[in-house]
């Protein structure tokens, strides 16, 4: 089953839900506008979640929300998960619901609470999504399917070619290397901000360990082009679309299997995120006494973006060559951002909660082109984070890293990371009600940000 915590995430994005059945009065009929302001955040919820719909085929059921006093539908998906929580993308889009599966859609797509005149007498699920931030409020009803809306399903927010190795949104265009689980292309759309030109070299992986080996020690080193995928599958569905490898790093014959593990990258329409398991083997941990690790995005000459900030740096400096402004390195952040005439993004690196209770810390990896400071001088501009005192680790196992882009819609301006922190750090709270008449079943949720496989 799925593992969740507000402070880490590995494959969905979801919400963490603690339910308590309880007897309530109607007043899910009361009625009252949508204040929810969150734009970005994808709402995932387990089926235990939604009373009733253990055995339910998606084909009978819809998603829907109160628009001008009218129900109308709304983009959402069901996603199947095995036994083992792993998402499941083979399954075809309608199934039977079980214990292990979700509903997915969008915050930003909830609506006003209904009355008792718009829903009628209508069964279902009345869920209420609230920002703890401020008391923003949406609504979303889960109800029978209509004729109509089964005859005229929402269009796809996001959509990947497995052909092409592309995941295309009203926001933003990815490609990814053949074979390899690094990119290759990211081109913002006019939509978002962006002028459609692809700003990215590539994305860029280097990592360096030191062994501790009877003859003596024994530095390895390994990049993206190391990284070895077999791809799982792909679903495309109207919310979000799903990519999983199974994802390993060729380090050579004495470390063949340092890491491995399952990874899934999640598109939505304005964000994509790669959350990862990494296994580390018992014997490679007691045997590592030095690690190394980047994590990159090198943009292209031509589109590079013209600023960077984290949260470290919140003045900001230029990706320029003839810039000196000092840039922070060292101290401990989880998130950038870059923004320019081709577009604007923001990186969020979430780390498990063990290693930072062990003293693992992350720092910022900035390059201008060509750059007086030798430190900073690279060919290409760059930004991404890098791993301090990994060797820190204490105890080998499975754990849970996330790594999120998420598309600005215009320029970066300081505290336009507020929103998109607040999908790990300040999680929306969820509340399932069955309509029922004179009582309602409630799920209270706290909601956390991701659920490891």
């Amino acid at each position: 089953m799925p593992l969740d915590h507000p402070a880490h995430a590995a494959h969905a994005l979801p919400l963490l839900f603690s339910c308590l059945f309880l007897l309530r009065g109607a007043e899910v009929f009361a009625g009252s506008a949508k204040t929810l302001t969150r734009f970005h955040d994808p709402v995932v919820i387990s089926t235990p979640a939604l009373p009733g719909a253990l055995g339910t085929s998606t084909a009978g059921i819809a998603l829907y929300r109160v628009r001008n006093g009218h129900l109308e539908a709304m983009p959402y998906q069901f996603d199947a998960r095995d036994r083992a929580g792993n998402l499941d993308v083979a399954t075809p889009r309608d199934f039977v619901l079980d214990d292990n599966d979700e509903l997915v859609f969008m915050a930003k797509d909830t609506g006003d609470q209904a009355d008792g005149a718009t829903l009628g007498s209508a069964a279902g699920l009345a869920i209420e999504i609230s920002d703890p931030l401020d008391g923003g409020r949406g609504w979303a009803y889960l109800l029978p399917a209509t004729a109509a809306t089964v005859a005229s399903p929402p269009a796809a927010y996001v959509r990947f070619d497995p052909d092409r190795g592309r995941a295309t949104s009203e926001f933003y265009e990815i490609d990814y290397a053949n074979g390899r689980n690094f990119l290759t292309g990211l081109r913002v759309a006019p939509a978002a901000g962006g002028n459609g030109e692809n700003l990215l070299r590539q994305t860029r992986m280097l990592g360096q360990p030191t062994f501790s080996l009877l003859f003596g020690d024994v530095r390895l080193s390994f990049t993206e082009r190391n990284s070895i995928v077999q791809v799982d599958g792909i679903k495309n569905g109207w919310v979000r679309s799903v990519r999983r490898v199974q994802l390993s790093v060729d380090l050579g014959p004495l470390f063949p299997d340092l890491p491995t593990g399952t990874a899934y990258t999640l598109h939505y329409f304005s964000s994509f995120s790669t959350p990862t398991q990494m296994s580390v083997p018992w014997m490679a941990l007691k045997a590592l006494r030095d690690f190394r690790f980047e994590n990159v995005i090198e943009f292209s000459h031509a589109a590079a973006p013209q600023r960077y900030w984290d949260a470290a740096n919140r003045g900001g400096t230029a990706l320029t060559s003839d810039s000196v402004e000092e840039i922070e390195t060292n101290r401990d952040h989880d998130w950038w951002a870059v923004s320019g005439a081709s577009g604007s993004l923001l990186q969020v690196f979430i780390l498990p909660q063990e290693w930072t209770a062990w003293g693992v810390t992350r720092g910022a990896v900035v390059q201008r082109p060509h750059a007086p400071d030798g430190s900073l001088a690279r060919e290409f501009a760059g930004a991404g984070f890098t791993l301090r005192d990994m060797i820190r680790l204490q105890h080998s196992g499975s754990y849970q890293l996330l790594q999120s882009t998420t598309i600005l819609p215009g320029r970066y301006q300081p505290g336009d990371e507020d929103q998109v922190l607040a999908m790990f750090h300040a999680p929306l709270q969820v509340r399932v009600q069955a309509l029922e008449t004179g009582a309602a079943h409630q799920c209270d949720a706290s909601a956390g940000v991701w659920s490891a496989p």
